[in-house]
């Protein structure tokens, strides 16, 4: 409410965007529903957009906060990717910073955890990127209620807030004891900001790095020279892996650092060889170091037809966040997804040929044309596209993403 309070403010600034607000409700407690339509009613006494989105799946009984949040970001994400929103703007506030703070301590994150959440965030859902912005992580709690308050507007506790079943909850009722040693939610949101400067710097390093060492192959698919990979320092070299797995892999966050320091063991320790983790396929040779999409976590084939709404218009999408897909013919019966190892087969009988710069392994997670079941093309291996005239195919990848992919979205 105290996010409602700013946004009904804004409207008065010059240049400032529309704003349409979002309420999720789960499908959790009975009395949500009237939360989502005090919600709505306020929002029609501000005059502004109020859309309600509701749960469109049953929740576990363990980990419910987390099942929660995967649920309403993929709900919203799928409203602002419909919509065109250019971003979804959230109240996470300081003490929320100093909680992820905590438990990210707690688990024996490292520089990169403790860097808290960020004021800029590309989000990676079920459904669609999501840009989430957080213009209050300098202001308490209180404070945010305060703007509630001085705008005349309701605010409701979620008794979910005070539930001890909850690893959050039990941060936030330590919070005051913290506090009372020096180490109040401030301190530790102004940690977090430093670790940012420093893990930012870091990165730029790394990217840096990158530039000067790393290739895409058009196949989508990253090449690094062995030697100079095995002399990159340890913690670049679990960054480097932790931030590619989330970016292959499409995770909302980076792999686990355990994981990442077994992929890296492995390297280490053998002269070649491959290994899969959440979405990334590795492969080295005694000269290369790859990194690419794993087949077998490739999506189910995508309608064409479905990749814009404009039926009518030249469209421009995107194929598993990997190749860039532009062209006017939509005919409804052709899907795009991964060749798969028959695909592979498939085209190699037609007397199509891989380029053998790249290992075998990541063909099959190669984009194909497909009419049902039957493949009619794959984009890279050949320029005619028989009855799929009109596509254009290609890797998405530019000078700078290195930087994005580090960076996890942040910035």
């Amino acid at each position: 409410m105290g996010l409602l309070a700013l946004a009904a403010q804004a409207r008065s600034i010059k240049g400032a965007p529309n704003f349409t607000v979002l309420t999720v409700n789960h499908g959790l407690r009975k009395a949500a529903k009237a939360e989502a339509e005090q919600v709505a009613a306020q929002c029609e006494k501000l005059n502004l957009s109020h859309v309600t989105l509701t749960a469109d799946a049953k929740l576990g009984k363990s980990d419910v906060q987390q099942q929660a949040r995967n649920m309403r970001y993929r709900l919203m994400a799928a409203w602002c990717a419909e919509y065109g929103s250019q971003g979804l703007v959230v109240a996470h506030h300081r003490d929320d910073q100093a909680e992820t703070v905590l438990m990210r301590m707690a688990r024996g994150s490292r520089m990169s955890g403790l860097t808290g959440m960020a004021p800029r965030q590309l989000l990676y859902t079920e459904t669609a990127p999501l840009l989430l912005l957080r213009p209050l992580l300098n202001y308490g709690g209180a404070e945010v209620k305060a703007l509630a308050h001085e705008a005349g507007l309701p605010v409701i506790d979620d008794p979910s807030n005070d539930d001890l079943q909850f690893e959050r909850v039990r941060w936030r009722r330590l919070l005051p004891l913290l506090q009372a040693e020096g180490l109040g939610a401030a301190r530790l949101a102004e940690m977090a900001a430093e670790m940012r400067l420093l893990q930012s710097a870091l990165d730029e390093n790394l990217a840096a790095w990158l530039d000067d060492y790393a290739s895409w192959h058009d196949y989508g698919v990253l090449s690094l020279p062995r030697a100079d990979f095995d002399a990159l320092p340890l913690a670049h070299k679990q960054r480097f892996i932790g931030r590619f797995v989330q970016y292959f892999g499409q995770h909302a966050h980076p792999v686990k650092q355990r994981k990442a320091d077994r992929l890296l063991r492995q390297i280490e320790e053998t002269p070649h060889g491959g290994a899969s983790a959440g979405g990334l396929h590795l492969r080295w040779r005694k000269s290369q170091v790859f990194l690419g999409r794993e087949a077998a976590a490739c999506p189910e084939p995508l309608p064409i037809s479905d990749m814009s709404s404009n039926l009518d218009s030249r469209f421009d999408s995107h194929f598993d966040r990997r190749f860039a897909l532009s062209g006017t013919n939509r005919a409804k019966h052709l899907q795009l997804g991964a060749l798969g190892p028959h695909g592979v087969a498939e085209m190699r009988s037609r007397g199509l040929s891989f380029d053998k710069a790249v290992p075998a392994a990541y063909y099959a997670a190669l984009p194909g044309v497909f009419d049902g079941n039957k493949l009619l093309h794959c984009p890279l291996l050949s320029s005619s596209f028989e009855s799929t005239a009109d596509f254009k195919l290609h890797s998405i990848y530019y000078r700078g993403l290195y930087r994005d992919i580090i960076a996890g979205g942040q910035g």
